[in-house]
């Protein structure tokens, strides 16, 4: 179907991305193993460890939010499960699910559903930790290849136990919730089930799709850690309104809250630009707004047009009430794409639209997540063979400054002793001097980064937003619009040009003390990264080349609103300028720091070098024992060496190659 090969696709990069990650950090730490056991033995196993895990956990999490009745659990095998011949999820009234539920497949795991008792609310824990612990779940297994053993097991999830109202509330199950269930005197009905787990062999589920089903928005409610923390961490948010009934006060209330974004005093926004999530609406069951003509009164091709243009109208009265894209409105029947795919009536499945929600699924499902995690996991490994090259290295600086030394000590050791002495000393008085220099300097760093800092806050950026946008509210005229957006690029450009003055500043002070230092030290060529501000000038004339095309064309003002103008200001406009100044705002607080460290850390590595050096010649003059037997173990140890820079070079090359690859697939 032509969902499956949407999400397949996705899915395959997923899954590619999971066996090449995992192959990388098997790399890394066979390398560690074998080649650095120090430092594996210090904790870099369980770090490795820990990489697995969050690889493993990468998926794509797709949750559906909808009161009882909607035919979310029928637009879930539409969309999924077709391929099976019959439905997987149980549907309709009697079998509706009662918990929260996941549908995903682990290898490691036999194929059933694990169930957490309601009574787990007494708990006084995380969910996810009581998630994590396996020993407070129930299991209840089931033939994945036998229709009858799946209806049995799916059975479960809509089973209900009788308690006592007390013990209801005691459990966290407030009001709200309680005025769905049914009553009887002090007692109540209440779902047997926290939350369930179907563990179900089936491609999309085995390359990394999780679907969790919702079973109405109370239950939200009495599960506040996965309102808060589950919703916002989804890649993807269907909300599936059933078409003759629109949306609901419980509907608007749950989207404006917790999904669709933040709410101000006047009206809901529309959703940002730029989300890590889609979000989409569904609004099913459209076959039912079809209605068919009496005999002779009405051409059915009117009746079809008829019930396009009801749809069409229901679908902008959805977008409108809950202030989103109408792209992101789909009207589908999943009864209609079920019958026309297990009957192989194709046009019954393009009848019930449900391709557009596969491929608005495939358009908004967020691209960069996998990217930051990959980005994260691989500068975690890169740091790991950053510390085992720089363990080899000094291991090889050791062995060959013992070699050089072993022998020079064979023809006068003394003279030999008393030369690097001297060498130390002199050294010595520099690096003091430098140091006391250094910590001299941090104040001046201190004092020059807080300034750099306020120079960059994006409150300031925002400030000059909300003022322009009161101007363009209060603009009558073209020329005073005009005069509102140029003030503003003015100010903004001023801003950045005083963050310029002061960079300058900093790079003329540390520029020289890092120049006069690493001279004085001799210990290489200084040399500040740089920090080009050009790209901060370009964005800001991009976005007064946006706001001359947007908003100051001819006529703007004569046919609409200034308060829409302002609002159209705020989002096209001030949105991008105010990113500049974020970015510019963290990039130059790392780029501060880098400017003290990029001195300090060369010159705190020579201090600890000299202080060895130091050591190392006590040892020299006191070495009576045979000096060919150390030179050849000193030699031996630089073969090690030699074999062990080998192999990190393989599993640096290979670290690096799978990185380049990710980043030119994105």
């Amino acid at each position: 179907m032509q969902n499956k090969h949407v999400l397949t696709a996705q899915l395959a990069n997923l899954q590619s991305w999971r066996y090449g990650m995992a192959a990388q950090i098997s790399r890394v730490s066979e390398y560690m193993r074998e080649h650095s056991q120090s430092a594996y033995q210090a904790g870099v196993a369980e770090e490795i460890a820990a990489l697995s895990q969050k690889v493993e956990a990468v998926n794509i999490t797709i949750i559906f939010l909808a009161e009882s009745g909607r035919g979310k659990s029928e637009l879930i095998n539409a969309l999924f499960f077709t391929d099976l011949g019959r439905r997987l999820l149980p549907s309709g009234a009697l079998h509706a699910t009662r918990c929260l539920t996941e549908v995903r497949f682990d290898r490691n795991r036999k194929t059933g559903l694990q169930l957490l008792p309601i009574e787990s609310r007494e708990q006084p824990r995380r969910f996810q930790e009581i998630y994590e612990d396996e020993t407070g779940w129930r299991s209840v297994f089931f033939d994945a290849d036998n229709p009858d053993s799946i209806a049995r097991a799916f059975g479960t999830l809509a089973e209900t136990r009788r308690v006592s109202v007390a013990d209801a509330v005691s459990w966290g199950l407030h009001q709200d919730f309680l005025s769905n269930l049914s009553r009887d005197g002090g007692w109540v009905d209440v779902p047997r089930w926290r939350y369930a787990v179907i563990n179900f062999p089936h491609p999309l589920l085995d390359a990394g799709l999780v679907v969790i089903d919702t079973p109405d928005h109370t239950a939200l409610t009495g599960e506040p850690e996965f309102y808060r923390e589950t919703l916002p961490a989804a890649d993807a948010i269907v909300m599936v309104l059933n078409a003759l009934e629109g949306v609901t006060k419980p509907d608007l209330s749950l989207w404006k809250d917790s999904i669709g974004g933040s709410q101000n005093k006047r009206e809901f926004e529309r959703e940002p630009e730029g989300l890590t999530q889609a979000r989409l609406v569904v609004l099913n069951k459209i076959d039912l707004l079809y209605q068919a003509p009496p005999e002779g009164i009405l051409d059915p091709k009117e009746a079809d047009l008829k019930w396009l243009r009801e749809i069409d109208r229901r679908v902008q009265d959805v977008a409108d009430l809950m202030r989103v894209d109408q792209l992101k409105v789909l009207p589908v029947s999943a009864t209609q794409a079920l019958t026309g795919a297990f009957e192989n009536n194709q046009d019954t499945v393009v009848k019930s639209r449900l391709y557009r929600l596969t491929r608005a699924l495939n358009a908004y499902l967020p691209n960069n997540r996998q990217l930051a995690l990959s980005n994260k996991i691989l500068g975690q490994l890169s740091a790991m063979l950053e510390a085992a090259q720089a363990s080899l290295d000094q291991s090889r600086f050791e062995a060959l400054q013992g070699l050089h030394a072993l022998t020079e000590l064979r023809r006068k050791n003394l003279a030999l002793s008393a030369a690097i002495e001297a060498e130390v000393g002199s050294k010595r008085q520099a690096l003091l001097a430098s140091l006391d220099e250094l910590s001299a300097v941090k104040p001046v760093h201190s004092r020059f980064a807080a300034e750099l800092s306020n120079l960059t806050l994006p409150d300031l950026a925002r400030r000059d937003a909300e003022l322009a946008s009161e101007q363009i509210a209060a603009s009558i005229m073209p020329n005073k619009l005009n005069e509102s957006l140029i003030n503003y690029f003015a100010e903004s450009r001023a801003r950045i040009r005083a963050i310029d003055e002061k960079l300058n500043d900093i790079r003329l002070i540390f520029g020289n003390l890092g120049e006069k230092t690493f001279r004085i030290l001799n210990v290489g060529n200084h040399e500040l990264h740089p920090f080009a501000t050009h790209r901060f000038y370009t964005e800001i004339d991009k976005a007064e080349e946006a706001a001359n095309t947007e908003l100051t064309r001819s006529g703007n003002l004569l046919v609409r609103r200034a308060n829409a103008v302002a609002e159209q200001f705020e989002s096209l406009i001030a949105k991008r300028v105010i990113h500049v100044l974020e970015i510019a705002h963290r990039e130059s607080g790392s780029w501060m720091r880098g400017v003290f460290t990029g001195i300090e850390k060369p010159v705190e590595e020579l201090h600890q070098r000299m202080r060895d050096r130091a050591a190392k010649i006590d040892i020299i003059r006191s070495a009576e024992l045979d000096l060919a037997g150390k030179i050849a173990e000193f030699q031996a140890l630089l073969d090690v060496v030699k074999t062990k820079h080998a192999a990190l070079a393989n599993t640096r090359e290979s670290v690096e190659r799978f990185g380049g690859m990710r980043y030119t697939d994105e």
